[in-house]
């Protein structure tokens, strides 16, 4: 499967497939996690230059200990992403998902400590006795959205049967989200 991270909608994708038993097994990946990653890389980028001139400046005179830890881990983080993306965004043949495995564990990771990161800087805006509740609600959302994103596209990755995609009963039909996604 051809992706880019960041023309991930605009490129044909087509999982690789095998099939055997009655059963359609397509890698094609989480969009959600995919994207929720994405997003919380830039979130991380936004973050940390926001920050380094904020402390350049003498904005803040130092960081928490906490949010200077989880900033630092993100850097060394991001730096893993890069050497793992990188050398696949400059090869000039199509790539599958296996190529991208390394670098999605983590951005994964970036995502996991940027919603710590900002699920503590929300709570700080709220009342003591309204910020348990809104961290609590926050989480459970950003969790639930990841279960039920998983449920939704366990098929492809651990095999469907029955009709494809673009048959009307097909299990798989509301989840072609995009026409270039073939499956």
């Amino acid at each position: 499967m051809y992706i880019k991270y960041w023309n991930i909608c605009s490129c044909p994708i087509s999982g690789q497939f095998f099939s055997g038993a009655g059963y359609r097994i397509y890698l094609l990946g989480n969009p959600i996690i995919w994207w929720g990653n994405l997003l919380f890389l830039l979130i991380f980028a936004i973050v940390f230059i926001s920050n380094a001139i904020k402390l350049q400046r003498g904005y803040i005179k130092h960081f928490k200990d906490n949010h200077s830890l989880k900033l630092k881990a993100c850097a060394w983080l991001f730096v893993g992403w890069m050497l793992h993306y990188i050398p696949f965004w400059a090869m000039g043949r199509v790539l599958y998902f296996h190529h991208y495995f390394p670098a999605v564990i983590f951005s994964s990771l970036i995502s996991g400590i940027i919603i710590d990161y900002l699920l503590d800087d929300i709570q700080e805006l709220f009342a003591p006795y309204m910020a348990n509740t809104v961290y609590h609600t926050t989480l459970v959302t950003i969790l639930s959205t990841m279960i039920y994103s998983f449920y939704l596209f366990s098929p492809l990755a651990y095999g469907m049967d029955g009709p494809s995609s673009n048959e009307s009963n097909s299990t798989m039909y509301g989840l072609r989200w995009m026409e270039s996604w073939e499956f």
